[in-house]
């Protein structure tokens, strides 16, 4: 009895040792799978942040430029008031320059595009880890009974299917108030027009756990007196499961939306940019008689135009401080919690967030 007692614990021992080996195997490869699923997240956020903070630098190239925080319409950086300084990054330029175009609503949208295809980058260099990590991690005593298949698409994520347009700023005319001032009747033409923009939550994006179930292969090993206690080692399978979260949110939008959002820097540009074009127009309205009767037209014009102007910029400034959601506002909201993973209960789902 002492014998067989002896030997039984040693069996035991050894299916407990083996579960105690393999229960560390699948934590492994499910929290380096999360984990690294939590970096990509990181990624994208901010990758997302970029794009929204791009966008928010383009204008509304109608008559007067005003910031343009929306993608229903992106046009180039505005055109110097001063034939003395060109802007770099103007979509025109002067005749003293050769109206060379300089096509910055292009930049733009180079700008974006890049940033794009970082996204699409990383989200392919997650699913070659995806497959990586279970390679080097399968050791060649257990079956993968059950493993993260391919991730779902985009990590649960989708582009933002409200796109984006792009217009070219055309310079209609230039009027000249004196000898150093002048400005320009613009009018916008449509550029390019992108399908897809930043990425927001897909419907099942919470649904970010990441599961691994590994079953011990049969071997030629047999338990002690095994033919004279008629008894062999158990099937040994474990369960895990690992997921990524951030407290302080998900760091980008909940829906699809056309508006960007803004930071303090393109705010300040804007504003500043903005009430240089209005001056001069108020100026020019001042000293329409120089112009001749022909001028009483454009007096009424402009004055339409710097009306029209000034209220899609309230409009603009109203949604900033309403808190819309946006790539800029929701990456700033969340980006101090940061994206990070842990193991959680196989059992229950558990949300990302």
């Amino acid at each position: 009895m002492l014998v067989i007692s002896w030997a039984m614990m040693l069996n035991i021992a050894c299916i407990i040792r083996d579960r105690i080996r393999l229960q560390n195997e699948a934590d492994g490869i499910a929290l380096s799978l999360a984990t690294y699923k939590a970096r990509v997240l990181n990624f994208l956020g901010s990758a997302n942040y970029l794009i929204g903070e791009a966008l928010s630098l383009g204008m509304n190239p109608r008559i007067t430029q005003l910031a343009s925080y929306s993608t229903d319409v992106i046009g180039g950086f505005p055109a110097t008031m001063n034939p003395s300084f060109e802007n770099p990054v103007s979509d025109f330029k002067h005749e003293i320059f050769g109206h060379k175009k300089d096509e910055g609503v292009r930049k733009i949208k180079f700008i974006v595009d890049t940033i794009q295809k970082a996204q699409d980058l990383v989200i392919k260099s997650y699913y070659s880890y995806h497959c990586g990590i279970l390679a080097d991690n399968m050791s060649k005593d257990c079956d993968i009974l059950l493993f993260p298949s391919r991730p779902e698409k985009n990590l649960g994520l989708k582009r933002n299917s409200k796109g984006i347009n792009y217009y070219s700023t055309i310079n209609l005319a230039c009027i000249y108030l004196d000898a150093s001032m002048h400005f320009h009747i613009l009018s916008r033409n449509k550029l390019k027009q992108s399908k897809y923009s930043w990425f927001v939550e897909g419907d099942r994006f919470s649904e970010q756990k990441v599961k691994v179930v590994l079953r011990k292969k049969r071997s030629k090993r047999r338990p002690l007196f095994s033919k004279f206690l008629g008894i062999h080692y158990p099937q040994i399978m474990v369960f895990s499961a690992a997921s990524p979260y951030n407290v302080k949110g998900s760091m980008f939008p909940k829906t699809e939306d056309t508006f960007t959002g803004a930071t303090k820097l393109t705010m300040i540009l804007a504003e500043a940019t903005s009430l240089a074009q209005l001056a001069l127009m108020e100026r020019a309205i001042s000293n329409a008689s120089a112009f001749g009767p022909c001028a009483v037209p454009f007096v009424v014009a402009a004055e339409a135009a710097i009306a029209l102007n000034y209220a899609e910029s309230k409009t603009a400034s109203a949604k900033l401080l309403s808190g819309k959601d946006n790539p800029i506002d929701a990456y700033l909201k969340a980006k101090i919690g940061g994206w990070s993973a842990h193991l959680v209960p196989y059992g229950k789902n558990s949300d990302a967030k």
